[in-house]
């Protein structure tokens, strides 16, 4: 079951809202498909929180003070301070449970590569989202890939290498490269030193 969060109607719109942020309340719209926009707010440490605990694309459900039931919703878009990062405003997108929906969730690296441990190689990240499908409820937080097969130098892995996770289709170019293993400079070098440092051959007397 997800979370439930609470929102109050908001009446304060346009430049008055920037007094709304100063009383520690933040704005926010609910919108979706064949509905109206809804005014909302919630306390700003509320915000925060909701934010911390499931970011962006997470399934949640807000109830909406005088409305029966909950809306099913995921956080779409994001306003935030360009200096001090701090909320500004939340855009909610209310979610048909029945249809499946697009969003870009983080790729998030797991566990060591053996070329970086035991060759001194740099693990490179090309790719940090990706574009899926799912029902709102099947929407992972983010896809986890291994670098545990990453074992030589200038390995790579290709996102049509990584399992999907399950209900979940992956929209990006499988051709893509997500992570790989490129030489370092002290790698390099040592490798070159290893060249120099052969003995020369002795001319035939």
């Amino acid at each position: 079951m997800p979370d439930t969060y609470t929102l109050e109607p908001r009446t304060v719109t346009g430049k008055a809202v920037s007094k709304l942020r100063r009383s520690g309340t933040l704005p926010a719209n609910i919108y979706g498909r064949g509905i109206p926009s809804v005014a909302v707010q919630l306390p700003y440490n509320e915000a925060r929180d909701l934010m911390n605990a499931h970011g962006r694309n997470t399934l949640i459900n807000v109830q909406v003070t005088g409305e029966a039931e909950p809306r099913p919703v995921v956080v779409r878009q994001i306003s935030q301070n360009p200096v001090t990062r701090s909320l500004l405003h939340l855009d909610f997108y209310q979610v048909d449970l029945s249809r499946l929906v697009q969003a870009q969730i983080p790729i998030v690296l797991n566990g060591v590569a053996p070329a970086v441990a035991r060759w001194g190689g740099v693990l490179v990240q090309d790719l940090d989202h990706v574009e899926i499908e799912a029902l709102p409820q099947s929407l992972p937080e983010h896809l986890v890939v291994s670098v545990v097969s990453l074992t030589a130098l200038e390995q790579h892995i290709m996102l049509k290498d990584v399992p999907a996770p399950s209900g979940v289709r992956i929209i990006t170019n499988g051709e893509s490269i997500v992570v790989a293993v490129q030489r370092s400079r002290a790698a390099t070098d040592a490798a070159g030193n290893d060249v120099l440092d052969e003995p020369a051959e002795t001319p035939a007397s």
